[in-house]
């Protein structure tokens, strides 16, 4: 008996020490988060509807051509509707490189985008092409050697606008007769185009709009003669090199901005009466359903006030029919929806405390708000006029879900459409009758189903799989409030590790952003989970709160921001790591931070004047003072710097270093034109003055975004690395 009880004994040892081995080779790498192909998620990309709402389109990327794919919504039948790879580019003697393309409405020509290079967030300077669908002839736009700037077909499919070197060029897809709009572009004088500024801020590139008509084209001018430059080093090549950018910090003087209608029957430009304040916004316009009426939105410095005017293109004359104010500050959108068949439009605002949908006249006249609650509308999607519903995304139900709902145009009959949890982002068809629902949650990756308006599934078109990453042992997060020391319940997700042990003691990891209006708790798919999931195989816990300020609980809870940015997004993340020290199962000596922009500000407050409650942290691309920040961000949710001293003091690291403790890690790249590495620097600075150590890694000649064929995995092998050897 006690010679089998010995070998029961030794038999369960090595049992044991076998799922030890087998769950280390388990284990996730970073091979297999960036070299592998085994969590590659698929999607169909690029969709587009057809102009009569029958079939959607989608690009279709195989191992030797690229293939234009046609899904019909009747039947469900998908068919080759163009392989690009035939089309042969006569500037490279090759076969298309498709980046991007667009269909005329009557299905008879198509706009292709080739050749694109970045500038600043997006691949906006091309080549562009145009292809006639019927006699498979190909002409350049422009030239067939010159990248260009925001081509756009007319709406009859006649004529292509773009820019090229910061002026407007219309040709004539007929004949190829090109006619210049505007004649005084320049380093500084820019026509359809947009600052860096305007860009980063108001989430703009492409500065120009064709009419209905097809006959006239509204733009902005920008003039950046007297906008501020900043200048950083570029090291490549033996002397090296400068760049320079117009870039207004907090309180510096803006570009001006005009708004301009080119009439192509006269040749003639009619600039709009916007006003004379020089600081003044003008950060949309959208023809309304009439040719002759040109809506424009017009804001102040301090962005505490939108007006909506409509403009007499003929004239130039404006009034303005509706007004937006806030104590703190007022949201731009893009719901602003004009009604084919009557005098009225819908417009979204906060007024009530939260987002929701109103119906006004053209006069500007209040007819009906349609939606109301403690809950936000996220977007406006479409409008059916024939059946009188408006369909839109809202988080009621969940603020930390998006899902798509309809409500009638007289404000009755609200319903839920979509059916799965998570985050719903919809694309409907021109009708209206149909919409592809793109969807995940933190259990499910992205899918992808094409519904009914009424919410039915007609048919699953991607919906992957959660299992290869279960078998990797992927860790799924959970949700919950927690609870601060004043009463106030804020949005949280931690993610375990699989195998979590209620016995045992967890080092815990926040990853932190707290930006004014953003939300990070979102039950949504998180593209980092692979790497969350190799932080908690070494025995991590990974923790997310938003914190007072951010999104999705209505305007009183985010702007609580205004003025300070930092008080309640270091504030309540201490009470996170007050929070996680009380629980049973967390080493509250090992709680650490981490963040990327904002998030990498916050990582600094946390380990200077936070530093209590931190024991490591890593700061990427970190703003270290907002008065080094650009002027539209910083002064929406902090005012101006001569007006609000002391928040801006208050907000700033730069005066907290010296309360510096711990482990940091901070992280910039030297062509960062967001937030630059004179942030970096100046703090850095200032911890040598306190002979304060820190680990600094700069990546040479990139941006804020750190992309490029080995940063990432150099960045998240490094990071992973600290946080196992400082945490």
């Amino acid at each position: 008996m006690n010679k089998l009880n010995f070998y029961f004994k030794v038999l369960f040892i090595l049992f044991s020490l076998a799922i030890g081995l087998f769950a280390q080779q388990k284990k996730l790498t970073m091979d297999d988060i960036y070299h592998s192909s085994k969590f590659q998620l698929k999607y169909l990309s690029g969709i587009k509807w057809s102009a009569d709402g029958k079939a959607f389109y989608f690009v279709k990327h195989q191992k030797d051509t690229t293939l234009i794919m046609r899904h019909d919504l009747q039947n469900g039948q998908e068919t080759v509707w163009l392989d690009v790879h035939q089309i042969i580019d006569h500037q490279t003697g090759k076969p298309l490189q498709l980046f991007d393309w667009t269909l005329s409405k009557d299905g008879s020509k198509i706009l292709f985008k080739t050749d694109a290079r970045r500038v600043w967030r997006r691949y906006d300077e091309a080549r562009f092409l145009i292809y006639d669908v019927a006699t498979r002839s190909l002409k350049p736009v422009h030239a067939f050697h010159l990248r260009i700037r925001h081509a756009k077909l007319s709406p009859d499919g006649n004529k292509v606008g773009y820019t090229f070197e910061n002026n407007i060029y219309v040709q004539d897809v007929a004949t190829g007769k090109v006619t210049q709009v505007t004649f005084d572009g320049s380093k500084d004088i820019i026509n359809g185009q947009f600052d860096w500024v305007y860009e980063e801020e108001f989430g703009q590139s492409d500065g120009w709009r064709w009419s209905p008509d097809s006959k006239k084209i509204a733009f902005w001018r920008v003039d950046q003669s007297n906008e501020p430059t900043f200048s950083w080093a570029l090291f490549e090549g033996i002397y090296g090199g400068v760049r320079t950018i117009h870039y207004p910090k907090a309180g510096g003087t803006n570009a001006t901005v005009k708004i301009g209608v080119y009439h192509l029957d006269s040749d003639k430009i009619v600039w709009m009466d916007t006003g004379v304040d020089a600081n003044q916004y003008i950060p949309r316009i959208k023809w309304t359903n009439n040719p002759d009426v040109l809506s424009i939105q017009r804001m102040n410095r301090l962005q505490n006030k939108l007006e909506l005017l409509l403009a007499d293109v003929t004239t130039g004359s404006t009034r303005v029919i509706l007004t937006e104010t806030d104590p703190c500050w007022v949201d731009v959108r893009d719901d602003l929806t004009f009604l084919k068949h009557k005098k009225q439009f819908l417009w979204t605002s906060e007024r009530d405390g939260f987002r929701h949908i109103y119906l006004y006249d053209l006069k500007g006249k209040l007819k009906k708000q349609l939606t109301k609650g403690h809950w936000v509308v996220t977007s406006v999607r479409a409008v059916d006029e024939e059946t009188g519903r408006v369909y839109f995304t809202a988080n009621k139900g969940s603020s930390i879900e998006n899902h798509v709902f309809s409500v009638k145009l007289n404000g009755k009959g609200l319903r839920r459409l979509d059916h799965a949890p998570g985050w719903h982002r919809p694309l409907f068809s021109p009708d209206s009758k149909y919409f592809v629902d793109a969807y995940s949650s933190a259990s499910q990756p992205p899918a992808q189903q094409l519904c009914t308006a009424d919410g039915t599934v007609l048919r699953t078109l991607i919906k992957n799989s959660i299992e290869p990453f279960k078998e990797a042992g992927v860790a799924i997060p959970q949700y919950f409030e927690m609870p601060t020391e004043d009463g106030v319940k804020l949005n949280a997700r931690i993610i375990k590790p699989v195998d979590f042990d209620s016995t045992k003691k967890y080092p815990v990891l926040i990853y932190g952003y707290g930006g004014p209006g953003s939300q990070m708790v979102r039950n949504s798919w998180d593209y980092s989970i692979l790497w969350y999931t190799l932080l908690t195989q070494h025995g991590y816990i990974i923790f997310t709160i938003d914190n007072r300020g951010t999104g999705g609980r209505g305007k009183a809870f985010k702007n609580l921001a205004y003025g300070n940015i930092g008080k309640y997004a270091l504030g309540d993340h201490i009470q996170a790591a007050k929070y996680l020290a009380k629980l049973p199962y967390v080493d509250k000596n090992r709680i650490g931070i981490w963040g990327w922009s904002g998030g990498g500000y916050l990582t600094l407050m946390a380990m200077t004047k936070g530093s209590k409650y931190f024991k490591a942290g890593i700061a990427v691309a970190p703003v270290a003072d907002f008065r080094l920040y650009d002027s539209i961000w910083t002064e929406r949710y902090m005012g101006l710097p001569d007006q609000n001293k002391a928040g801006y003091d208050s907000t700033s690291v730069l005066n907290y270093v010296q309360d510096y403790k711990g482990g940091l890690l901070i992280v910039h790249g030297s062509s960062d034109d967001n937030v630059h590495m004179q942030n970096t620097m100046q703090f850095i600075k200032r911890l040598q003055e306190e002979e304060k150590q820190f680990r600094l890694m700069i990546y040479p000649g990139l941006n804020h975004s750190l992309l490029g064929p080995y940063a990432r995995f150099h960045l998240f092998s490094m990071m992973a690395d600290f946080i196992i050897n400082n945490l």
